[in-house]
């Protein structure tokens, strides 16, 4: 309100100038029914423009936000209003025979028994990838009762990072800016796999139970958990007739969101190209070919808090970071982060210090084996650069206090983050 008072002293001030009482109550009455009621409405749609602004620059981030866990299944509540898991089938403990096993490894194929989390850090998982090692493992059998040593080895397991992948399609067939999903718990899931068998198993066995051996990595596979995100999927009915688009090509379908809340954010699939999604109230609007009424394939990127009674062994992840208004600017029209202070309140925007400090960074012309991170991005392809002949932007961090086997995947989070700002570099991190 400071704009308006100040307008309102210089008028009793202009009006304290005039001599005449005649002229002083003219040019009062003008001033209040005319030219401030004229000031005042300006201000008031200034301000509302203002929001509206402010509003458009935060759409993306703030609605789409991702977050990323795991939980043990036993504990996972199906009715849960906020986390699903990525993957349904994951709720049943996976159920195989012998004679499948069987089949697959005198195919000359390997037989994935379950999928495991691996507590430990990235560098000492890729060791183990580089090894490729085997190890022991005892099925125990019932019919007949008797214990059988197998071979078995771990593998990287990649189904929930097509899942990623999947994502960041979506996010652009829907106009969608895209924003890197945290998600380092993905990168330590692993397939185990059977891939000898002693000799004397006819397939007619029945499994009681499963003992493995992993030596010096028993301590750091987790079994039984499942990667869960704010994302579950629905299909939707369109409401009424599609409607006529100006072009005569296109037609709007309306669906209703009411159901399921208009906090959340949502992203629609189909084969067809989708020309525009829009959120409005309790509708979304559809643009597309399609001519006839059908059911929507919907995501919904649910907004909802925990519960207080909520409860995870593991950290909840996600990728929202605090922006300022000149930061939201500066995204919207794609202007680039140029100067080490902007850099530097970009990555702490995060809130991630807990976890991976930054710390400062380097310009190199080859990592020089200092590179300890990796891109979350794997799916976005770079078609035009050649990563060789790129500078090298090296971020360095320093340790947090939480979760040290997480830290230099939170590192690549961030990493992968500052690589969109900054294409002409190939960056990476480590810590220090």
């Amino acid at each position: 309100m400071g704009h308006i008072d100040d307008m309102k002293e210089l008028i009793r001030q202009e009006i304290q100038s005039i001599g005449t009482l005649e002229e002083r109550v003219a040019f009062k009455t003008l001033m209040e029914e005319v030219f401030l009621a004229i000031y005042e409405e300006n201000e008031h749609m200034y301000t509302e423009l203002e929001h509206r602004v402010q509003d458009e620059l935060a759409y993306d981030v703030n609605r789409y936000l991702v977050k990323t866990g795991v939980i043990e299944r036993q504990m996972y509540d199906t009715t849960h209003h906020l986390m699903s898991p990525m993957d349904e089938r994951d709720l049943e403990t996976e159920q195989y025979g012998m004679d499948q096993i069987l089949e697959s490894v005198r195919a000359g194929e390997e037989f994935r028994m379950m999928k495991v989390m691996l507590r430990c850090d990235y560098l000492q998982i890729q060791k183990l990838w580089k090894k490729e090692m085997e190890f022991d493992a005892v099925i125990e059998t019932t019919s007949p009762e008797r214990e059988w040593g197998i071979r078995v080895r771990l593998h990287p397991n990649t189904e929930y990072l097509q899942k990623i992948g999947h994502l960041y399609h979506l996010f652009i067939k829907n106009g969608i800016p895209w924003q890197t999903i945290n998600t380092p718990y993905l990168y330590k899931m692993a397939d185990i796999c059977v891939t000898k068998l002693p000799e004397g198993i006819d397939g007619t066995e029945t499994i009681r139970r499963i003992r493995f051996q992993f030596g010096e990595y028993h301590s750091v596979v987790c079994q039984d958990l499942i990667p869960i995100w704010n994302i579950r999927k629905l299909s939707l009915d369109s409401i009424g007739f599609p409607i006529p688009c100006g072009d005569h090509k296109s037609f709007e379908h309306s669906i209703s969101i009411k159901e399921y809340g208009v906090q959340h954010a949502y992203l629609a699939e189909d084969d067809k190209e989708i020309q525009s999604i829009r959120q409005r109230a309790e509708r979304l609007t559809i643009t597309s070919r399609i001519q006839e009424a059908k059911k929507w394939e919907v995501y919904v990127i649910q907004n909802a808090q925990d519960n207080r009674i909520d409860y995870y062994t593991y950290p909840v992840i996600q990728n929202e970071r605090a922006e300022n208004f000149s930061e939201k600017f500066q995204r919207k029209w794609n202007q680039s982060i140029k100067t080490q202070a902007e850099l530097a309140r970009f990555i702490r925007g995060f809130g991630l210090e807990e976890y991976a400090a930054y710390q400062s960074y380097e310009i190199l012309e080859q990592f020089q084996g200092k590179k300890e991170t990796y891109s979350m991005n794997p799916f976005i392809e770079d078609e035009i650069r050649d990563t060789r002949m790129q500078r090298k932007l090296l971020l360095c961090f320093r340790a947090g206090e939480k979760e040290p086997w997480l830290q230099r995947d939170i590192a690549s989070f961030i990493v992968s983050e500052v690589q969109r700002l900054y294409p002409e570099y190939e960056c990476g991190g480590m810590i220090v």
